[in-house]
């Protein structure tokens, strides 16, 4: 399951990856996240909760998964992605070098900096 983060101030979005997601699931927040993208005049910094995600139910997820990175993959300023996980940390490095969005993975002590670094960016591109 995920669901929507409230993260103070404009210009960023938070999600929160919880447990195992369904392709329902990615279905769901791709939806969302054209909603919340259409409605931004700037590009947005997007922060993913990642400390209790498990991982995919099926193949049909990592698929659905990966064409909602693919479609969103240049609509955000900078991507923070906050877990435990190395493969999640491996998966962050390889985003940052082939996706037109700024990722960083940060550790899951290492919320606020994320948030704070996310956040800089937005806030830049508003000037």
């Amino acid at each position: 399951m995920w669901k929507e983060v409230n993260i103070d101030g404009d210009g960023v979005l938070g999600i929160e990856c919880d447990g195992k997601l369904s392709k329902q699931d990615f279905e769901s927040m791709h939806t969302w996240l054209d909603r919340e993208l259409e409605a931004a005049e700037d590009k947005r910094a997007l922060v993913i909760f990642m400390d209790a995600f498990e991982g995919y139910e099926s193949a049909a997820a990592i698929w659905t998964d990966m064409k909602v990175d693919a479609r969103h993959a240049t609509d955000f300023s900078r991507v923070a992605m906050i877990a435990d996980q190395k493969w999640i940390e491996w998966g962050t490095k390889v985003a940052d070098l082939v996706i037109g969005s700024d990722f960083k993975w940060f550790d899951i002590d290492e919320r606020d900096a994320a948030i704070t670094w996310a956040r800089e960016n937005s806030m830049g591109s508003a000037t």
